[in-house]
């Protein structure tokens, strides 16, 4: 029944006007509480179909918003997935999840516009596109970078909001070379990677600042940080170095715990032997054993910034040319037993 009733029919049960009925259904005009319940209770009872395509050929909007991401088995990504769709921000507004798998080719097709006519704006997360390409393509909608500020977004009108993970790797070498740690290794991606490179950067600001010499044969590069057998391989291949170390900094949860594994299979306690620490404080962090010592980078208030920043660009209180916007959610240190045998400070 519902798709033979007319706009028209549920105007006359309402006791309102096409006009009306059509401001109810958008949210647009004025009408009165009772007004909208009347017209509501009309839709209801005759079974009134809101025609979603015809509308958005109207107002040129589908209020659809991809989310690009690398993946979604490095839990952090789907974490952040969730927190987005659930977001207050987010109602009223469809999340298409876009996952670009590392490949730069896919990541140019989100920014240019393959999916332009199915989406108003995009979240984006780089996982293969260096800043400066990013910000040299002809973007096409309006788009919402998460975890960076490249070069030039202001400039291109893209709107950021950045992870700090330099600032965020440094309060967690701090962290160990104040539990009295002097020989720390790390492990992150290549240096090509956007957020590897950047916690590197934080490690040996925080060895440098401590006056402890950076020792590059304690670094492990992987090719995929968001694999837990990433963790496994790199941690493995650092005790068959027979290198002396007695903390470890993961640029990842993921390969934390896959690091975590690593040790107690080689009978090295953590923390006594080897405190640990890793970034993204992933559901997973809190229940490990010990539990992680890591940087929470606040995903859930990562995603309501993005989301306003681009419902903002979409809506009328920003013209699609005014200046890039740069946010940040901040982070947190959760210490936790992983990297102290003292009890967590919170």
């Amino acid at each position: 029944m519902g798709r033979d009733v007319t706009m028209r029919a549920v105007a006359e049960r309402a006791g309102v006007s096409t006009k009306t009925v059509s401001n109810v259904v958008n949210g647009t005009g004025a009408f009165s509480p009772e007004t909208e319940r009347r017209v509501r209770a009309a839709i209801d009872e005759l079974g009134y179909r809101i025609n979603l395509f015809a509308r958005g050929l109207r107002s040129r909007r589908t209020d659809t918003i991809a989310l690009s991401l690398p993946n979604l088995y490095q839990p952090f990504y789907a974490e952040l997935a969730e927190q987005l769709i659930r977001a207050p921000e987010a109602q009223g507004l469809k999340v298409v999840l876009e996952t670009t798998r590392g490949d730069a080719g896919r990541e140019r097709a989100v920014l240019t516009g393959s999916r332009r006519e199915l989406v108003d704006g995009v979240i984006y997360l780089p996982g293969a596109l260096p800043p400066g390409d990013c910000m040299a393509l002809p973007i096409a909608q309006p788009t919402v970078v998460v975890g960076e500020q490249p070069e030039e977004a202001a400039a291109r009108g893209v709107d950021c909001v950045s992870i700090p993970n330099e600032d965020g790797a440094h309060a967690a070498v701090a962290h160990l070379l104040g539990q009295g740690r002097r020989r720390i290794a790390a492990i992150g991606e290549r240096a090509d990677g956007p957020a590897g490179a950047q916690r590197l950067r934080g490690y040996r600001r925080a060895l440098e600042e401590a006056g402890v010499p950076f020792d590059p044969s304690l670094v492990i590069a992987v090719d995929n940080p968001d694999q837990w057998a990433s963790g496994v391989g790199a941690a493995t291949r650092l005790l068959r170095t027979r290198a002396r170390f007695d903390a470890l900094f993961c640029c990842t949860d993921v390969m934390a715990i896959g690091a975590l594994s690593a040790l107690e299979r080689s009978g090295v306690a953590v923390p006594d032997d080897i405190a640990l620490a890793g970034f993204d404080d992933i559901e997973a962090a809190q229940y490990a054993s010990p539990s992680l010592t890591t940087v929470d980078p606040h995903a859930g208030a990562l995603a309501r910034t993005a989301l306003s920043l681009l419902r903002a660009r979409l809506g009328e209180d920003r013209s699609r040319t005014a200046p890039g916007q740069q946010a940040s959610a901040g982070f947190t240190l959760r210490i936790r037993k992983s990297s102290t045998t003292s009890p967590p400070t919170h």
